[in-house]
């Protein structure tokens, strides 16, 4: 009975070590060779396997694609959630989510590169991008929110939570933007700016 469990567990993490070595490997074709050049065959030659092992693992590359988007999105809210509990007062909490942000991008920027180049070029049957945007924004609200506990702390002027979420969510893709196309981008002067610029926008004045 051990010895099944034992063979299991072996088979899962062989399995999820698999996978996660694909991602990996489809998140460097991307990033380095662009959207259309990162086909299964290639993502395959990287990772040293078959096409057919890609294939097991994902039933194609729409879906390899989906769980590239999902993994990256993942890490960076974790990044973001362990920098967020640091701090105890919502001023504190909305420049360690500028800071994690800005931050993961610099650390991360071939999974950057990877995720703009699928947002860019993903299209859905009907023609429209895949990863657009839509009305349910989780990534939207939960800055939303955090601006909401400012003002309810009576930190933050009043203002519309959820415009001013769009304006800072713009920021930071803006700044995705520029790591993918302009080498002499500087981040960190950049992040200095907007940190700046939004606690200037959101702080309440007597």
């Amino acid at each position: 009975m051990r010895s099944n469990q034992a063979s299991g567990n072996s088979a899962t993490f062989t399995e999820t070590a698999r996978r996660a070595q694909l991602l990996r490997c489809a998140i460097e074709a991307i990033a380095e060779s662009g959207y259309g050049r990162a086909s299964l065959a290639e993502i395959a030659r990287r990772a040293e396997v078959s096409k057919g092992v890609v294939s097991y693992y994902f039933a194609g590359k729409d879906e390899l694609l989906g769980h590239v988007v999902a993994d990256v999105y993942t890490r960076a809210g974790a990044a973001i959630g362990a920098r967020l509990a640091t701090e105890d007062d919502p001023a504190g909490k909305l420049r360690g989510y500028l800071e994690a942000n800005l931050a993961f991008l610099r650390e991360h920027s071939a999974d950057i590169r990877a995720v703009v180049e699928i947002a860019a070029n993903s299209r859905r049957p009907d023609g429209t991008l895949r990863f657009a945007p839509g009305d349910a924004d989780p990534v939207l609200e939960h800055l939303a929110e955090l601006l909401r506990a400012g003002q309810h702390a009576g930190e933050f002027r009043d203002f519309d939570p959820h415009s001013v979420a769009l304006v800072i969510r713009g920021a930071i893709d803006t700044a995705s933007g520029r790591l993918v196309t302009d080498p002499g981008f500087d981040l960190g002067t950049y992040t200095r700016e907007l940190i700046t610029l939004v606690e200037l926008a959101t702080r309440k004045f007597p």
